[in-house]
């Protein structure tokens, strides 16, 4: 499975979003939806927004995306 180091995340990104270093950030990321979530967090920080609609759109959870925009699009 992809995950937001397949991106060319870079250590400000990583830190802006949050994130672990990756050897952590894949030993505790195994579900599909939160993985969406990052990738949709990680593109529309890079003001990508149509490819974090790309990736927000796969995230089975309802409540979870919902959330995610909620987030991402707050003042």
């Amino acid at each position: 499975m992809e995950t937001v180091f397949d991106h060319n995340i870079t250590p400000e990104e990583i830190q802006n979003l949050g994130f672990f270093e990756q050897k952590k950030y894949l030993s505790i990321i195994t579900d599909k939806d939160n993985i969406f979530r990052d990738l949709a967090a990680l593109y529309y920080l890079r003001g990508k927004k149509a490819k974090a609609k790309y990736y927000a759109d796969k995230i089975s959870d309802d409540n979870m995306r919902i959330d995610f925009w909620r987030g991402a699009t707050h003042p």
